[in-house]
């Protein structure tokens, strides 16, 4: 199989560029879900669906867990996952408190395997529906 993708025109809004480019874009074609996973994996193995959508319910909470935790969270060849946050500046450290903290995220670094992967195995091509 190949990533789809499509010609799309851009404006540079970082360096104010007026001057609209064209990239290349990655399409989506829909979502797939632990539900699924879990049925594509039971149909790979011996076990149900059931056990294994348990399991990978079980995987998310402990990843949750762990991210609360301050570590960071390593699942081998997928990658490792850290939180960060994003905090308004302060003048001085004193002034610094959580209040100054504006949004949390997830930091995703996939992991070398899967880097390689990305750099030399990707097929890509272009999508069908588009002109």
């Amino acid at each position: 199989m190949a990533i789809p993708y499509r010609i799309t025109k851009r404006k540079n809004t970082i360096q104010n560029e007026e001057e609209c480019k064209y990239i290349l874009q990655a399409v989506t074609k829909r979502e797939v879900d632990l539900r699924r996973i879990s049925w594509e994996i039971s149909n790979m193995s011996t076990h149900t669906e059931g056990d294994v959508f348990g399991v990978l319910i079980m995987l998310v909470q402990q990843v949750k867990f762990h991210l609360e935790q301050g570590e960071t969270v390593v699942l081998d060849d997928l990658g490792r996952f850290k939180v960060k946050f994003q905090c308004e500046p302060a003048d001085s450290p004193e002034k610094l408190t959580v209040k100054n903290i504006r949004k949390f995220t997830v930091n995703y670094l996939p992991s070398p395997r899967l880097r390689k992967w990305l750099k030399s195995s990707v097929d890509i091509v272009k999508e069908k529906n588009y002109k």
